[in-house]
Formats: C-alpha cells, structure tokens, sequence
C-alpha cells in the first residue's frame, strides 16, 4: 500500500483521462515555492515519474479566479496582470502538471472529455464557488459542455468538524443555501458547521455537470491526510494536489 499519496479516477475515466494525486501528510510539506522546488516536493515527483519542470504552481490567494494556460510562461503573463492571483490552474497541455496545495480547503479535479483540458482548483469557505468560475471558463475558452467535464471532489474538512461564527455560517447559507451548513446544540448554545462537499455538489447540479465523484473523506478526521484546523499554525503540513498524464519512460 503507498503511503506517500493517493490516487483518485475520475467518474467518466478513459485512456486520454489524466490521474488526480493528493499527497498524504507522511510525503511531507508540499509548501509552494515559485523560487524552487523543495526536497520532499521533489521526491513525491520523483515516485510519481514526473519531471519537476512540467509542474506548474500557484501561491494560492483565496479567490475564485483560475488561470488558462498552455505554457508556463502564460501563467507568468497572467500572474503580471492580475495581481489578485490565482487559486485554479486549467490547461489543454499534457505535458504540464497543474498542481495546487491544501491542508483543509478541498481539491477540485476537471477533465474535460471533448478537448482534453484538465486542471486542479482550491476551494476553501471563501473560494467555494471558484468551480463556476472554472466550468463557465472552459466553456468560454474551449467550447466544453458541461456533460463533457467530469470532477473530483477530494478529500476536505467535513461538516463533522468545520466548527465556525454564526455569521460566517450566515453568509455561508446565504450564497450556497441552508443545506450547507449544519447546526447543532452542546450545552444550550448554537454550534455552526460548513460543508464544503455539499456546497460543490450543488454547485456542480446547478452547472448541469453529471459525471461528479467525491473522495467521502475528512482531513481532520482521517491522520493520513494534514489538517490545519487540527495540526495547528506551527505543525500543519501542506498536501499537493496534481492532476498529471503519466507517459512511459
């Protein structure tokens, strides 16, 4: 059994799909650096038979703004004129591995069967929604229909932890709808929980999407993966997300 990531197909799988990999917390902190590559980044490359010059990175802001590249010079281009950033990376181009980091936001895995663009999204409570953005997107920039995109949803912060303020809950609630966040009572007092994985199914029902799969696993509950709410600031190890064509040496 691997201990350094694990793998996720994607529900419409064929010969041309790529592979979605998550690091898990024993491969290390996956921290992005666009100075350099880090030693344990390089060796989960290494394991995966990637070349670290195909990866392209993002220093991830919260947004819901996703990059459409074909090289990594246009991510460069992009990133100069668009000082917000990026939190999603899509491209048509096999040879580059659109990767991004989590440790609690949830990991979005696209492939669209009609032109072949695949990328990886970062969806946290303030970036939910950054699927639409990527969805309306590969349609605007090549044609895709939403029957041809199949999706990932991993693994996340489930609603059985993701304890926050009544009034992120709110706004929450508000934009995605009440099924979104759960509440509970401990000692008379109202407790709120987000559901990032309710959140995107809905929004992928609403864009129409249909070939949707989920990971059904929580970061803080399962010790293979990292968790920020559970590690803490100090011990929290960042996991990469990728989505790759692997091709034979």
């Amino acid at each position: 059994m691997n201990t350094q990531y694990v793998e996720f197909s994607f529900p419409r799988s064929s010969n041309t799909a790529p592979h979605a990999v998550l690091s898990l917390k024993s491969a290390g902190d996956m921290k992005y650096d666009p100075a350099r590559e880090s030693a344990a980044r390089r060796a989960l490359f290494a394991l995966l038979g990637i070349a670290p010059e195909r990866v392209v990175g993002i220093t991830l802001k919260h947004t819901r703004n996703v990059a459409f590249i074909e090289s990594k010079e246009d991510l460069r281009v992009q990133l100069d004129h668009n000082p917000a950033g990026f939190d999603g990376i899509i491209t048509r181009n096999p040879l580059l591995v659109p990767s991004i980091t989590v440790a609690d936001c949830m990991p979005i895995y696209l492939h669209c069967e009609h032109c072949g663009a695949f990328g990886v999204l970062h969806s946290g409570w303030k970036g939910t929604g950054i699927l639409s953005c990527a969805v309306e997107g590969m349609g605007a920039h090549y044609g895709c229909q939403p029957w041809d995109i199949s999706i990932i949803l991993g693994p996340s912060i489930g609603s059985c932890c993701y304890e926050v303020d009544g009034e992120r809950a709110k706004n929450f609630a508000t934009e995605f709808g009440l099924e979104t966040v759960r509440k509970e009572y401990r000692e008379g007092e109202p407790r709120f929980f987000l559901d990032l994985l309710e959140a995107n199914r809905m929004l992928a029902a609403d864009l129409g999407l249909i070939h949707v799969a989920n990971a059904h696993r929580c970061t803080f509950c399962d010790p293979r993966f990292s968790s920020y709410r559970r590690d803490g600031t100090e011990h929290f190890q960042r996991m990469l997300a990728l989505v790759v064509h692997l091709f034979p040496n």
